[in-house]
């Protein structure tokens, strides 16, 4: 069997971490001198471990084993950008793990009839455009290209990423036979439940929407409250309800994030707010039912959907994979559905994939509060090499 190094494991995750680390927390934004500077470290973190490293049409960097030629890859991987002011393990633990994997399986000389590849995915948050999962949409082709690229601007133009190679990054799927991601869990059910580790069943449902509430704008000091038309009033309402909608359904939660706010002087009465909503669920039908509650308790609000997930059910035979190593090494692992949006997720519809999460004490996620341990890192890597010896060496 392959067995990690806790060593090489810490020191990676140090150097990665050390790239964008600030006061407030880590901010490698996708696009960014920053991010491409964790891109320089993966280069040569990956080809020090004798991989070769390549770029996709989407920007996504892929470093492979010499015999890439060979058929389709077993993958794993994540991504290197983060939220402003988020935390060092989202994106970056599944890229270290990944690496240190690669690293253990080639140190072991274990037989491979697949090659291998570790990923690191580009723009998986979507802090600067809101366009998250970027790469992996693009290559499962249901990015779109012209709205991102009305939005983005020039932005991708940092790593070579134009029109004509997004429309071929594509072609880079047929390249995958399957996916392990390790991410740091974002909740505290797994400390909850006294378990290192969770292995993903499900991403949930989520529908996002802009919602428009109008009124009639006017001096804050001369109008008289019964002459008042304020549209925050009711914009303030509908995030109760949301609030209130999404307790009253058990597992479904409801979030106004946003609000945008005309003519937003203090001197103002406001005559237009643009909110956001945010609403999921494990069911489908659940996130369905939320939003046409809400739109029939606020007739006057004009609601435009932004965008639609319907969640995606990872890969039964990975996960018993990953059930298998942990119980052979004495792991405690369980069952866990993730409400948030992961590029395993966005894969899972098109190639088998899996998740790994990590337990996190401190329940915090995009911020610099986010925590794991060394020793459940280290058993989720260990786990997740474990797996990967399996497929890399199955039919």
């Amino acid at each position: 069997m392959s067995e990690v190094s806790r060593e090489r494991f810490v020191s990676w995750f140090g150097e990665l971490a050390a790239i964008g680390h600030s006061e407030g927390g880590w901010n490698r934004l996708a696009w960014s001198p920053l991010e491409a500077e964790a891109r320089a470290w993966f280069s040569r973190t990956a080809t020090s471990i004798g991989l070769e490293v390549q770029q996709d049409g989407a920007g996504s960097l892929w470093a492979v084993t010499d015999d890439a030629d060979r058929g389709p890859w077993v993958c794993t991987g994540s991504h290197l950008d983060t939220q402003p002011d988020g935390g060092a393990y989202d994106g970056a633990l599944g890229v270290v793990a990944a690496l240190e994997a690669a690293a253990s399986v080639l140190e072991s000389g274990a037989g491979r009839r697949h090659p291998l590849a570790v990923v690191a995915f580009v723009d998986e948050e979507g802090a600067r455009f809101r366009t998250p999962t970027f790469a992996s949409l693009a290559l499962t082709g249901r990015l779109n290209i012209d709205h991102v690229l009305e939005v983005m601007g020039d932005a991708p133009a940092i790593y070579g990423v134009t029109r004509d190679s997004l429309a071929q990054s594509r072609r880079q799927l047929d390249r995958v036979r399957c996916f392990y991601e390790v991410h740091v869990e974002q909740g505290r059910s797994l400390v909850d439940r006294e378990l290192a580790l969770g292995v993903a069943d499900v991403l949930a449902p989520r529908q996002r929407w802009r919602v428009e509430f109008a009124g009639e704008a006017n001096h804050a000091g001369t109008t008289a409250m019964l002459d008042r038309r304020d549209a925050l009033l009711d914009a303030a309402r509908f995030a109760l309800a949301v609030d209130e909608v999404a307790r009253a359904r058990p597992g479904a939660v409801g979030t106004v994030g946003r609000m945008e706010i005309s003519p937003g002087s203090t001197n103002s009465i406001p005559g237009h707010v643009a909110a956001s909503l945010d609403v999921r669920a494990l069911e489908l039908e659940t996130v369905d039912a939320m939003v046409e509650e809400l739109r029939a308790g606020f007739p006057g609000a004009a609601f435009g959907r932004e965008s639609h997930n319907e969640g995606a059910r990872f890969d039964d035979r990975l996960r018993a994979q990953l059930f298998a190593a942990a119980e052979a090494r004495g792991i405690p692992a369980g069952d866990l559905p993730s409400y948030a949006g992961h590029d395993a997720g966005i894969l899972a519809g098109k190639r088998p994939s899996a998740m790994v999460f990590v337990r996190n004490p401190t329940g915090a996620s995009h911020v610099a509060t986010e925590s794991a341990s060394e020793g459940d890192c280290l058993a989720a890597v260990q786990v997740l090499t474990d797996a990967v010896c399996g497929e890399l060496a199955g039919d």
